[in-house]
């Protein structure tokens, strides 16, 4: 993926920076309609000028997006996400919606976004929720390796991005945005000259994949999308992975944490690339260290033998640190080379 120079990258960074500076917002429940609407325009505007609805194919607008996204910690999401359908008759704990880190959804996810700047207010009483309906168009004419995962592999699923024509931004008292959903039932006067394209095949339950050109897919999902090159700790960053992942699938836990969803969640955990599983080790620690994962096949926690389950631990925790280490390496570089003709990023999350 092509990087932007030096000063491409300083122009991207100071509008981050100018976007992002969000209004403090208001603890108690009693938010108004104006303070509502007020936080509503700037996160429309915002959205609108990092993310424009250009062309859908446009990759130079997509990066400039993903990288604006990835540069800003201001943008205020919760530390976790729900993303998916809206399903607006059931309220949020009954919705099955796949949870995120917010590092992976502001850099994988919001860049298969444009915006309009057009926005509406709502209250969602039933869970005592703001909600901020943003109009947004998916982005469908990307190469393959640019969705963190084929959306395509569902019909059905890919037909709900292609046909969304709004997001719903719901935030919780303290301002920070806990769930966001896609939906169709907005307005498609704006869409302009999108269409409809058909999808690469998928093959059956193939989340990964080699190109024609023998690169691994998707490439938005592989540590050579978060770490420069130069970093150190990529050697054994991968190897940490690869012993992590092998023993998540010794205990057939990829087999549950994917797209297709056979257990049928609610809140889908996404285990099945190297940022997903990045996003939720600290997720995973805890949930095998208490019990609670991996689930046998009829969804009750697995009785794993002491050796199996200590072995997933190590593994993960391994994973954990070598992925500190990589971080910290990351931030020391941008500290000591600010004017270098990579991409400087925040919070550990480069996007290429």
């Amino acid at each position: 993926m092509k990087r932007l120079l030096a000063s491409s990258t300083l122009a991207v960074t100071a509008l981050a920076t100018a976007l992002f500076a969000w209004p403090a917002a208001p603890t108690q429940a009693a938010r108004s309609q104006e303070q509502l609407r007020q936080i509503a325009a700037k996160l429309a505007a915002e959205l609108a000028l990092a993310c424009p609805h250009t062309a859908i194919g446009n990759p130079t607008a997509f990066e400039t997006c993903a990288t604006t996204l990835t540069q800003t910690t201001a943008f205020p999401l919760a530390a976790a996400v729900l993303w998916g359908g809206d399903q607006a008759t059931l309220p949020i704990k009954s919705r099955k919606l796949t949870r995120f880190s917010a590092d992976v959804f502001r850099s994988n996810y919001m860049p298969l976004l444009t915006f309009t700047g057009r926005y509406s207010v709502d209250r969602d009483e039933r869970d005592k929720l703001d909600i901020i309906r943003v109009e947004a168009y998916f982005r469908n004419a990307l190469a393959p390796g640019e969705y963190p995962y084929p959306f395509w592999h569902s019909s059905d699923k890919w037909n709900a991005y292609e046909t969304m024509n709004r997001v719903n931004f719901y935030l919780n008292d303290a301002g920070k945005i806990t769930v966001i959903t896609r939906a169709s039932d907005g307005s498609d006067a704006n869409r302009g000259t999108y269409a409809r394209i058909q999808p690469p095949a998928f093959v059956k339950d193939q989340w990964m994949w080699t190109d024609a050109s023998g690169h691994q897919q998707p490439q938005v999902m592989l540590f050579s999308a978060r770490y420069l090159p130069s970093n150190p700790q990529l050697p054994a960053l991968n190897d940490t992975y690869r012993v992590f992942a092998n023993t998540m699938r010794e205990a057939s836990c990829v087999s549950c944490h994917n797209p297709s969803n056979p257990p049928g969640a609610r809140q889908l955990i996404l285990l099945q690339t190297p940022l997903h599983a990045a996003g939720e080790i600290d997720r995973v620690i805890k949930s095998v260290q208490g019990g609670a994962m991996p689930l046998d096949d009829v969804g009750l926690p697995a009785d794993l033998e002491p050796k199996q389950r200590e072995a997933i631990l190590t593994a993960a925790r391994a994973f954990r640190d070598q992925l500190t280490a990589a971080d910290k390496w990351e931030v020391s570089q941008r500290q000591a080379t600010s004017s270098s003709d990579l991409i400087p990023t925040t919070g550990g999350q480069p996007r290429r």
